[in-house]
């Protein structure tokens, strides 16, 4: 008797179900696993999830398999052969693996970016050029996603294997008619669960805000959707919401502070250091895990209401560095912009006399930093490779803070003044081991991100005692910061946990050679604000191009504007607002509602004002991008 139906149907049928099971099982695991970061999704709420979530892994499903599976439906007597389906099985094992492989990796990355991972990923991994070294200690760290990786993909080949057993060889013939009508039908089927329905443009990541607010986007939007759609994202579009001759009554790019003054040569030294979120300093209202940092802060400008543009250290530099905030998928440096023209630290600061130095000591090519600095205009770069001692490499990241500060103070003590130099620590970042000769029972009691901000923040006292005795040191402004806060900390008051807080970091200025300048700022400062302010302080005299301005200016009404994804946060004045591109959202009384848990009426009249500084700053920010005028020679 002639089948209507394809022998194979029953095949794809089981086969969608179960990687529509494993990715369920894998994001009930991710909300466990996470469950600090989303308490307010109850079990109720979670099964709402898990059901808007199978359009999604519908998408991903047919993406990686829609091909596998309408050659297998191919209404042809040999598909339906043992031996073709054998065949592939293979390429269906391998590429289903690989996405699983994505969405259980994410559930150790997750609390350092708060976000699924994207496209991104890979310019991370093919740039990284000690990922080989920090492999191993991540399988080990993270032992538990590595084991359920294993019991993932095991269980997901058994049960595989187990429906292709039952798969009978099929001698009977079927109609051809029939199944030909099937599989068009079916064509039509992958390009509707791809494409995630009938609406004019095919779902993304920014679609889950129709089921769930922000916040829980990563619950609805499994790693291998976010991965898959990034890869099609582009370059920035323009933004054209106030024409080119009224954009700068809005928001006006170009500074000067101090015309026709002369230059204070003082020497600028940045200090940024990893992962030095303000929760575990002195300024953070919890305990403190500076004591040095802490003490310094009494002789030092101190802006308490500080925060980052970012949350990775390829977004952090550039911010502080060239003022550009992050504003897309990617790191800058990874950008189709990476080699546009950039007003930077040393660029400004050359035609003054100024040799500029990049001090990081990663391995060489750590998240391209090295280019980055070259294209900053730094006149020298001193990584791993140029310390040239690997006894004191601490076999992942680079070379520990202890004797690479020391180095650093060195290397600057033969320098000629005036000079510029970036120094950018690295042992407060996972895995925070520590050196085995290191002694201080203290500090090794100490577990994870407090042992690491312990232990770098000793460096630092080292480095300065060092410094203190050097030529240079009373002539030299020094700027503390850091690249970006430390994302999987757990504060029980919830403050650091999310929104604005998940940005707080540390940002002091000390002259030893001007004693009274110290005291505090309450006003809100960001990363992309320390470039014009130390240009105030040195009284530079020329005009010259920067998204943020001096926090020292007493006519500035202080802004901070942060993006991940498409989501933004942008505080003005006592207003935060929230956008998914740009569509604003929701707004907040700031620091009142400091939580983010009482939205205002998007009527409330100082909302339209901080609107309009928005969008004229971010279509500032956006077309400079896209047309390379980010600096005074390229407008």
């Amino acid at each position: 008797m002639m089948q209507k139906f394809h022998p194979n149907s029953a095949l794809v049928f089981k086969q969608t179900l179960l990687l529509l099971g494993i990715f369920t099982i894998i994001r009930i695991l991710f909300r466990l696993i996470h469950a600090v970061y989303f308490e307010q999704v109850d079990w109720a709420e979670m099964l709402s999830v898990l059901l808007w979530a199978l359009r999604f892994d519908l998408s991903v499903i047919f993406i990686l398999n829609g091909i596998y599976f309408l050659a297998i439906l191919l209404p042809m007597k040999w598909t339906a052969s043992k031996s073709f389906l054998n065949y592939l099985q293979i390429p269906f094992l391998l590429i289903n693996s690989i996405a699983f492989l994505f969405d259980l990796a994410d559930i150790g990355y997750y609390p350092y970016v708060r976000k699924r991972m994207t496209a991104q990923v890979f310019d991370l991994i093919g740039n990284q050029s000690d990922f080989i070294d920090l492999l191993p200690s991540y399988l080990i760290k993270f032992w538990h996603v590595s084991l359920s990786i294993l019991l993932f993909l095991g269980l997901f080949i058994l049960i595989n294997r187990i429906f292709f057993r039952q798969q009978k060889e099929i001698t009977a013939p079927f109609s051809i008619a029939w199944t030909s009508i099937q599989w068009m039908i079916f064509a039509g089927l992958s390009i509707f669960f791809i494409r995630g329905g009938l609406q004019l443009k095919p779902i993304q990541t920014s679609t889950a805000l129709l089921y769930v607010n922000n916040e829980k986007i990563p619950l609805v939007v499994s790693t291998s959707f976010s991965v898959l759609h990034s890869f099609e994202q582009k370059g920035l579009k323009p933004l054209n919401t106030f024409s080119d001759q009224m954009l700068p009554q809005y928001f006006n790019p170009i500074k000067k502070y101090h015309r026709g003054e002369k230059l204070q040569t003082s020497n600028v030294v940045v200090l940024v250091l990893e992962s030095f979120g303000k929760m575990y300093t002195g300024l953070g209202g919890r305990k403190s895990y500076t004591p040095f940092l802490d003490s310094l802060s009494n002789h030092t400008f101190v802006f308490d209401q500080a925060f980052a543009n970012a949350f990775t250290s390829g977004d952090g530099l550039p911010a502080i560095l060239t003022g550009i905030p992050h504003v897309m998928q990617e790191s800058l440096a990874f950008s189709p912009y990476a080699t546009n023209q950039m007003e930077s630290l040393p660029a400004l600061l050359k035609p003054y006399g100024y040799h500029s130095v990049f001090f990081h000591g990663g391995s060489n090519g750590t998240l391209n930093f090295d280019a980055l600095a070259k294209n900053m205009g730094f006149d020298a770069y001193y990584g791993r490779t140029e310390y040239g001692n690997d006894r004191d490499y601490d076999g992942t990241w680079g070379i520990w803070d202890i004797p690479y500060l020391q180095y650093c103070q060195k290397e600057l003590s033969q320098m000629k003044q005036p000079f510029l130099a970036s120094i950018f620590t690295l042992s407060s970042h996972e895995p925070f081991a520590l050196p085995d000769d290191f002694q201080d029972p203290a500090i090794r009691s100490l577990k994870g991100i407090q042992r690491g901000i312990c232990y770098t923040d000793l460096a630092l006292k080292q480095f300065f005692a060092e410094a203190s005795k050097t030529s240079w040191f009373k002539n030299t402004l020094f700027v503390i910061t850091a690249d970006h806060s430390y994302l999987a900390g757990i504060d029980s008051f919830g403050y650091y946990n999310a929104n604005m807080g998940l940005y707080a970091i540390p940002v002091m200025f000390f002259h030893p050679g001007f004693s009274a300048f110290k005291g505090r700022n309450h006003q809100v400062m960001q990363q992309i604000d320390i470039l014009p302010t130390i240009l105030d302080l040195l009284h530079y005299p020329d005009s010259f191009y920067a998204l943020g301005s001096s926090a020292l200016d007493s006519n500035r009404k202080g802004f901070v504007f942060n993006q991940m994804d498409n989501y933004i946060q942008f505080l003005h004045g006592n207003r935060l607002l929230t956008f998914q591109d740009t569509l604003l959202t929701a707004a907040y009384d700031w620091p009142t509602d400091s939580l983010m848990r009482y939205p205002i009426s998007l009527k409330d009249s100082l909302i339209a004002e901080s609107l309009k500084f928005y969008q004229a700053f971010r279509q500032t920010l956006v077309n400079d991008l896209i047309n390379d005028r980010h600096s005074l020679k390229s407008r």
